[in-house]
């Protein structure tokens, strides 16, 4: 994948990235199968419960989750409630959009990556240890994901708004 397009939009630049990433969170839906498929086959045939793949199964899933979050934006597959707003006509849609992007997304998952940043700022200073059984780990390692999540999820909100800004593909560069 080449981030050197000449003239690449801000836009563009921001789907490429989040494609991108999107693709390496969905891979991480081939550990946590492993893991899980280790788990039942240790605990089911052997009668050997591991004490490790609940907390790693839930990081690797905690992982996936936020990284895939912006690709999820990007592709519009997201849960949406539109029923009200598809009776008026497309110009009204685009404007309620964009008051949802600038009132809501925009502050709050810039709030979100900031939050999620001091976070795991915390728990990287201070040391701390997270563990549901026996298998303890860095806990700045799982919540990191938060506010890289967030902060992608931000840029992906900026891009949804300049594609409803210039739907005819002209892009801010």
């Amino acid at each position: 994948m080449c981030f050197k397009e000449e003239n690449m939009g801000i836009s563009k630049l921001i789907d490429k990235i989040n494609r991108f990433i999107g693709y390496l969170a969905a891979l991480i839906c081939i550990p946590l199968t492993f893991v899980v498929v280790y788990e039942v086959g240790m605990r089911y045939f052997f009668n050997r419960p591991t004490e490790w793949v609940y907390d790693v199964s839930w990081m690797l899933f905690g992982a996936m989750f936020l990284l895939g979050g912006a690709y999820t934006l990007q592709e519009e597959r997201h849960v949406r409630v539109d029923i009200i707003a598809r009776i008026f006509p497309l110009k009204i849609q685009k404007t309620i959009e964009l008051l949802f992007y600038f009132i809501l997304f925009l502050p709050m998952t810039l709030v979100l990556a900031w939050k999620g940043y001091d976070f795991t700022l915390v728990a990287w200073r201070a040391g701390e240890m997270l563990s549901t059984t026996l298998f303890v780990f860095p806990a700045w390692a799982t919540k990191i994901f938060i506010p890289i999540g967030f902060f992608l999820l931000f840029l992906q909100g900026i891009a949804q708004v300049i594609k409803i800004i210039r739907p005819s593909g002209e892009d801010v560069k």
